[in-house]
């Protein structure tokens, strides 16, 4: 079937790419024993194959410092059976330090998760795999790796100011914007310097309607369960936000 080049117009309109988003990025380079978490932060990390430690922390501890955090914070076992299927929802400040895969898998993907920080204590270095985050205002990688040229970054996931104000004037409200991010984990090798870019498209009711083979990595409103327990009314509402997508390498 052929599309007419209004057609194809009359999608892409909708969307208005950025792509090499400016980002503000720190790179910390303080010594690895210095580094910490910030206080009253959640902290999750995977002790054994099928549990995980979730703890609340209100001392600054070491990152990867499970010995350490099992003293200072109080924590508690989380079953990995115990996880629920549609992600976290954590509105304030998410620690995980990861040491295999599936805990980014089972535990992080498609989470909503406002500032994340993210530390790998493991020893072997991660593959290349996309992560999706939901609501990321702020990221932090760390890595303990012990040749990581880049052990410590942050980024703010913002479009450059200069950006935002043009779009402003194109009526898109980046204030209001449902954030969805795509994390490349090997990231956490620290070794390069992190980078962004990202694409500005239509609300995701509207995205499902002109790509309905595309993937969107989020459900489409339904009852709420104990499962489940999103109110559908709100789900409803971020279903009509613009998207702001970005991708992190």
């Amino acid at each position: 079937m052929e599309m007419s080049l209004n057609n194809v117009s009359s999608i892409w309109s909708h969307w208005l790419l950025l792509f090499l988003t400016q980002v503000t990025l720190t790179t910390n380079s303080a010594p690895r024993s210095e580094t910490s978490l910030s206080l009253n932060t959640t902290l999750l990390f995977n002790s054994g194959a099928y549990n995980l430690r979730n703890c609340s922390c209100y001392s600054p501890i070491r990152e990867c410092d499970e010995v350490l955090a099992n003293s200072l914070c109080r924590c508690h076992t989380v079953l990995r059976s115990a996880l629920p299927p549609a992600g976290l929802r954590e509105p304030g400040r998410l620690a995980v330090w990861v040491k295999e895969l599936w805990v980014l898998e089972e535990l992080l993907n498609r989470s909503m998760v406002g500032h994340l920080l993210l530390s790998f204590c493991g020893m072997k270095p991660i593959d290349s795999q996309y992560l999706v985050l939901l609501g990321l205002r702020t990221l932090r990688i760390h890595s303990a790796a012990p040749e990581a040229p880049y052990p410590s970054q942050e980024m703010i996931i913002s479009p450059a100011s200069g950006v935002a104000v043009e779009l402003e004037a194109l009526y898109f409200d980046l204030s209001s914007s449902f954030h969805v991010t795509f994390l490349d984990v090997a990231v956490l090798n620290g070794l390069s310097v992190l980078k962004a870019y990202s694409v500005v498209g239509p609300p995701a009711q509207t995205l499902s309607q002109q790509f309905p083979h595309l993937a969107v990595p989020f459900s489409l409103p339904s009852p709420a369960t104990p499962d489940n327990p999103t109110d559908p009314s709100e789900q409803t509402a971020v279903l009509q936000q613009n998207l702001l997508f970005t991708f992190v390498y």
